[in-house]
């Protein structure tokens, strides 16, 4: 045990409630990542010169301001659901939290920003980048929670929010490019 914190303290990411926003909140997304997780596992020596993209670089400064950032969003009472961004980067953090909460969601990658130009939906989807966080917010309190991150100088964007029809719906500019359900990704 590396610390105690209270029971009513824990931010689950559980992402439920029709028409809560999804917003993503930190760094920009580029092409780090990409295949981290799985790639790592079954590289080889000669490979690893062509698997340097797949290594992500962190910013402790940027990871210390967004932490504190979302202790003070969570202390509003807005905040849903919350979790990092990790491996399969937007693709496992959204999927799993849907269906913790047996919601489905709907996101547009035309609003996720990026520091790279041309990535595909599948590019920004499965992007590692690190320092980026996912917020489930209550819609009525958007205004109050993005203030928080704009007073840490830190984007937080919507980028698209929960359904409650159990499908993880994928648009880019408003162009449906994937929708499944989310058994299929979790199961």
């Amino acid at each position: 045990c590396v610390g105690l914190l209270e029971k009513e303290g824990l931010v689950l990411a559980k992402a439920y409630g029709r028409g809560n926003l999804l917003i993503l909140v930190g760094a920009d997304t580029g092409r780090d990542g990409i295949h981290g997780a799985s790639g790592l596992a079954s590289r080889t020596f000669e490979e690893e010169r062509e698997m340097r993209p797949t290594v992500q670089v962190g910013n402790p400064f940027l990871e210390k301001v967004l932490i504190e950032a979302c202790l003070e969003a969570v202390n509003t009472g807005y905040v849903v659901a919350m979790q990092d961004l990790g491996a399969a980067g937007l693709t496992s953090t959204v999927v799993e939290s849907v269906a913790r909460g047996d919601s489905g969601a709907f996101i547009d990658v035309a609003l996720v920003p990026r520091r790279e130009e041309g990535m595909t939906p599948y590019e920004v989807m499965l992007s590692e980048s690190q320092e980026r966080m996912l917020l489930v917010v209550n819609s009525e309190h958007e205004d109050s929670v993005r203030q928080i991150f704009d007073k840490w100088d830190l984007d937080s964007n919507v980028i698209g929010e929960v359904t409650e029809d159990s499908l993880v719906r994928i648009y880019d500019n408003n162009k449906l490019v994937a929708s499944l359900p989310v058994g299929i990704l979790t199961d």
